[in-house]
């Protein structure tokens, strides 16, 4: 069959939209389906690249001044090429990943042609809104949004998102069935596997227990609460934070480590190719993630299949993947002192930290991507209307 993806975010700008098409696409394509991609083009003009073995459609589109990484889809003859690329496309089903402009008029040209549409909604707001400097404008622009959200996502047959967590968030707000399903992570990609012999070398990271972040270094994600946790902590035992990524609050970051006489505990990797981010893992004890806006996080799902305990808030999706005392340890969001005592813990309790890897490898399987594959492949061709049966172990 046909299978079209649709997102108003896709590569160069990497997020949790990219990986999810970039990693299911393939597979799909393995299995004899054939799948392609619309997304805002690099530049002014249409264009057709192949990306990750998948055809990648780009309407026009043009940068957000506030946010150059995001490109938003010119309006002249928009609506004209979405329909004549699904007349010439022809898919069988229409699987959008947002519900901004272009899935907006995608959606629309589907429905006029009556093809199947399913959504899945990655989507927060405080993952958009974090940049505004009050609280009354955040809710403000939240409630906005979120109307936007509801009034596309009601026009489809089935809306999917990551966990059940993310589930219950939306299901008051729409009126069509809703499916927790994992967006998925290749299990064999992190398998602890011991070839990372020169990865502390190439990223300068020192000898001694290691403790890692993996994500944008965005206002969403808490670092500076990181921070703070890991300079009470480093008062009791020896290690170094890793922070593998960048985003606008890398530069503050730097200076707050500085500020709190950590620096030389701290190091920023910046970008990491994908190629090294097993390895990275491999060589960490434990994953930390203070983020209180998260739908999935799959650099924690990297982290449970690499065997590593995680320390994480108590806050979105994150409780579904870390169960406190048994996979990692959670804790109150703005939570410092009790962040710093279970990082000293884990630095420190070697049998703990081993029976808590255990768990993470036992936990992880169940957002194996092939799994996840199975279960839309079912949603696309429209096995079942009894959807809960679909993701049942």
């Amino acid at each position: 069959m046909n299978i079209l993806f649709v997102s108003d975010t896709y590569y160069p700008h990497v997020n949790g939209v990219y990986y999810f098409v970039c990693r299911i696409g393939p597979i799909l394509r393995k299995r004899g389906h054939n799948v392609a991609v619309i997304a805002p083009a690099e530049s002014s003009r249409f264009t057709k690249k192949v990306i990750d073995s998948i055809d990648v459609f780009g309407m026009p589109s043009i940068p957000i001044l506030i946010y150059p990484k995001v490109r938003i889809p010119l309006p002249f003859f928009l609506r004209r090429r979405i329909r004549h690329l699904l007349s010439s496309f022809r898919p069988d089903v229409i699987h959008v990943q947002d519900h901004f402009r272009l899935s907006r008029e995608v959606i629309a040209a589907g429905k006029h042609l009556g093809i199947p549409i399913v959504a899945t909604n990655h989507f927060m707001p405080e993952n958009l809104t974090a940049f505004l400097p009050s609280k009354r404008w955040r809710q403000l622009a939240e409630s906005k949004m979120w109307c936007g959200f509801s009034k596309v996502y009601n026009q489809v047959s089935l809306v999917t998102t990551p966990t059940e967590t993310a589930a219950r968030l939306i299901r008051p707000r729409l009126n069509v069935d809703v499916l927790a399903v994992s967006s998925g992570i290749d299990l064999e990609q992190f398998r602890p596997s011991g070839e990372a012999r020169d990865i502390r070398r190439k990223y300068r990271i020192p000898p001694g227990p290691t403790l890692l972040f993996v994500g944008r270094l965005d206002p969403e994600k808490k670092l500076e609460q990181v921070l703070k946790a890991v300079a009470l902590a480093g008062r009791l035992t020896a290690f170094t934070l890793v922070v593998v990524g960048r985003g606008a609050r890398s530069s503050a970051l730097r200076s707050l480590s500085k500020q709190l006489g950590i620096e030389h505990r701290v190091v920023f990797t910046g970008f990491v190719p994908e190629a090294d981010l097993p390895c990275l893992y491999q060589v960490s004890r434990c994953f930390i993630i203070a983020s209180v806006a998260e739908l999935l996080s799959l650099a924690t799902l990297q982290a449970l299949a690499s065997g590593l305990p995680v320390i994480a808030a108590n806050a979105g999706a994150l409780g579904e993947l870390v169960q406190d005392n048994v996979n990692g340890f959670l804790f109150d969001p703005g939570d410092i002192t009790t962040m710093s005592d279970r990082i000293v813990r884990l630095m420190t309790d070697d049998r703990l930290c081993r029976q808590m890897s255990r768990m993470s490898l036992t936990i992880a399987p169940t957002h194996d991507l092939r799994r996840s594959a199975d279960i839309f492949e079912s949603i696309y061709e429209g096995e079942s209307t009894n959807w809960d049966l679909l993701v049942e172990p």
